[in-house]
């Protein structure tokens, strides 16, 4: 089961790409079928193999010898070793869709937001519903948890904005109201503030190197990506640390 679970998420991270690379775009994630995008050439069924393709071809693309972004494989890697993690922490098949589903979302937003700097309504808006409908089928969240989560994370990040004066966008706020019906309010709002340590964390070193100012813009999407994964899986973990802490 490990292996199938292990398959699935390598197939699953070889269609994100598709959605990482074509939504920002406005491109249909259906058709074309995939080809390069330096030449066309429309790959065939060895060429599209997750990781498996890429190592063959040594990391070009076997009609113009373009050169084929590592992004590809370690996506393909990330979202098969997430989805592993899914399986081994949530026994529940409902729980495990739900997981699978809500860590796909997330790896596509992180990376989009990483590259292009939003987080597309398609994901975010449309992520949101699927929660609230999975929370009619799934045991540990129900629907008034899943629709407090949507308000508490959405709501909690859209506060912070108007405080902020448009430091926060409204893509943000969009994702952490999807995230909040997934994982319900606790997490969805101790979400942010663990992403917000994370983000100091990663900024403090190009700060103190003078590449980047307290004022510089990152993209938030990531770091708040990263705390709702970590939450997810070990939200036990990091509610004790937090007692422990300040308790």
């Amino acid at each position: 089961m490990l292996i199938f679970i292990f398959i699935l998420g390598l197939l699953i991270g070889s269609f994100l790409n598709v959605v990482i690379y074509r939504l920002p775009r406005g491109e249909s994630i259906v058709f074309p079928a995939s080809h390069c995008p330096e030449c066309g050439h429309q790959l065939g069924a060895l060429e599209l193999i997750p990781v498996v393709s890429y190592l063959f071809l040594q990391g070009k693309c076997r009609a113009c010898a373009s050169k084929i972004a590592v992004t590809y494989p370690l996506i393909e890697l990330t979202t098969a070793l997430i989805f592993v993690l899914n399986y081994l922490y949530l026994e529940n098949l409902t729980v495990l869709l739900a997981g699978l589903i809500f860590s796909s979302l997330l790896i596509a937003l992180t990376v989009i937001d990483y590259q292009k700097q939003i987080l597309p309504d398609k994901l975010t808006l449309g992520g949101l519903i699927v929660g609230l409908f999975l929370a009619f089928f799934r045991s540990d969240l129900a629907m008034g948890q899943a629709i407090l989560g949507l308000l508490a994370g959405g709501g909690f990040l859209l506060i912070l904005a108007y405080l902020s004066k448009g430091g926060i966008g409204g893509g943000d706020i969009k994702m952490m109201a999807m995230v909040g019906s997934f994982a319900g309010p606790v997490i969805a709002v101790t979400a942010i503030f663990l992403a917000a340590v994370l983000a100091l964390l990663f900024a403090l070193p190009g700060i103190f190197k003078g590449k980047l100012q307290l004022k510089s813009k990152l993209p938030f999407g990531p770091f708040l990506a990263a705390a709702s994964l970590l939450l997810w899986f070990w939200e036990d973990i990091f509610f004790h640390f937090y007692l422990n802490l300040f308790i």
